[in-house]
């Protein structure tokens, strides 16, 4: 088993700093960060389908340099506004936030947030470069960062990372 995955499956547990722009929203939008069980099963098609509605309805657009502001729903936005609105949307469709969990990692050599879903024995990355889910062994992004499946505003680190992904997420395609 891979550190990232033996992570996920929460058999390594160290803490770790959130990026900044969630723990800014959280502030502003506490109920996306909170604890929620999950109220029915969903399938891999159903996830699949909001993966890439969420792609498309989405403008992609770089903030700022200094910027980093998480939002749901925008017309146009960085990684980590695809990812909220994926997560929103997984979870009003019954998913737990403990299945639905914000991960940031390293893909292309920048800092990138993604959307680790665990659905089965299987976690996949939903990313906004590729409409395609894939396992997270096989995923392009290095994940360095993601959320506590007991809390959301817990965040934990892989084994041997030392990043500072808790910062900005800087680049945030």
């Amino acid at each position: 088993m891979t550190s990232v995955l033996a992570l996920l499956a929460g058999l390594y547990a160290a803490q770790a700093a959130g990026p900044n722009g969630f723990y800014d929203m959280c502030a502003v939008s506490a109920d996306e960060c909170r604890p929620v069980a999950a109220t029915r099963s969903l399938d891999l098609a159903e996830v699949e389908r909001i993966n890439r509605a969420v792609n498309g309805e989405i403008r992609p657009e770089v903030e700022p340099a200094g910027v980093d502001v998480w939002r749901i729903g925008p017309r146009n936005g960085d990684c980590d506004d695809y990812v909220m609105t994926k997560r929103h949307r997984l979870i009003a469709a019954g998913l737990g936030s403990a299945e639905a969990r914000v991960a940031v990692g390293v893909a292309k050599g920048q800092l990138h947030a993604v959307l680790v879903v665990h659905l089965g024995p299987e976690f996949y990355v939903l990313d906004n470069l590729t409409d395609e889910m894939l396992p997270v062994e096989r995923s392009a992004v290095r994940i360095l960062t993601v959320q506590s499946p007991a809390n959301p505003r817990d965040w934990q680190t892989a084994p041997g990372s030392t990043s500072g992904a808790g910062q900005a997420v800087a680049a945030g395609r």
